[in-house]
């Protein structure tokens, strides 16, 4: 049996009973009905309810979230490693919004785009001294494929663009430079824009604070597109208000929602997006034809896309 934790709109609906022929496909429409079907399930597609109906599950063979990001169901991951599930993500679903995003985040920072608002806000005509990308120096850290399509698109705007990759040895891919665990860290000092697009794992925890933030030259600034919790927001603020760091713009947080009483509201050099990396969608979502193309796969016998790697967390 496949369980859908997400109501299906028609089309999508018929394209999965097309591709699972002879399988009974459920719905579950609340956490009652998920923690009963989970029990004969074989597979299970999107989170809603995943969590609280995982201990009830006697044949789940493999579960397909409809997140990039799985550190929350990895919260289970020992009753996940125990019921033998195979798991599977939704990356690169979102590689290219995620990086026109990003590009505009970086443009508004070095065009103060924000500052002009804000002083468009108060009828105020100042003129900025504004930073040209071209011949900029960009490290990003993480170097999975949103990571790629990012670095393609900043190297195009003229920027010099390097990587940081979660191995011991540095390398290349294409023209980028790829920097190992052992050696990023002497990159920052050279870094005009620092992109963090990491995943959310116990290793990953504050790899960006105050030590690394301090390295970064006089003037940098600082764009968290991965996961929330990667970066210390605390030091962040403290660097910009010291007028260390030139801005930041933060797509992701430690705490979501941002709380009302967060400072980082306040402060005019920081943009937040509230994860607007990833437009409002619905009832069509863009990770739909993953879920069929996956789904085909299973029941082919063939490897699945994105598969998580327990050991690493993503």
């Amino acid at each position: 049996m496949i369980l859908l934790m997400y109501q299906p709109p028609p089309d999508h609906f018929r394209k999965l009973g097309e591709i699972a022929r002879g399988k009974e496909i459920r719905v579950a429409a609340n956490a009652e009905e998920a923690k009963n079907y989970i029990e004969d399930a074989e597979v299970v597609m999107g989170n809603r309810h995943f969590i609280q109906s995982l201990p009830y599950a006697r044949k789940l063979r493999w579960m397909q979230s409809n997140s990039v990001g799985v550190d929350i169901i990895l919260q289970k991951k020992e009753l996940l490693i125990e019921k033998g599930v195979l798991l599977t993500c939704s990356r690169g679903v979102y590689d290219q919004e995620l990086t026109e995003h990003t590009l505009a985040l970086v443009l508004a920072l070095s065009r103060s785009l924000h500052i002009f608002r804000d002083h468009q806000h108060k009828r105020l005509w100042e003129r900025h001294r504004l930073v040209t990308l071209e011949g900029k120096k960009c490290t990003i850290l993480g170097w999975g494929s949103l990571a790629r399509r990012v670095a393609a698109a900043l190297s195009g705007m003229g920027m010099v663009v390097s990587g940081v990759r979660n191995r011991d040895a540095d390398s290349t891919d294409g023209h980028f430079a790829i920097y190992g665990r052992s050696s990023w860290k002497s990159r920052l000092s050279e870094t005009d824009f620092l992109v963090i697009c990491l995943p959310k794992t116990p290793e990953t925890a504050h790899s960006v604070g105050a030590g690394e933030l301090s390295l970064l030259p006089t003037g940098a600034f600082v764009i968290n597109i991965g996961r929330g919790g990667t970066l210390d927001e605390t030091a962040l603020l403290e660097q910009i208000r010291k007028n260390r760091l030139a801005g930041a713009a933060l797509d992701v947080f430690t705490e979501e929602p941002l709380p009302t009483s967060s400072p980082l509201w306040e402060e005019p050099r920081i943009i937040v997006s509230p994860h607007a990396g990833r437009g409002l969608e619905g009832p069509d979502y863009r990770w739909f034809g993953l879920f069929e193309e996956n789904l085909s796969r299973y029941l082919g016998g063939m490897p699945l896309l994105n598969t998580v790697d327990y050991g690493k967390g993503y």
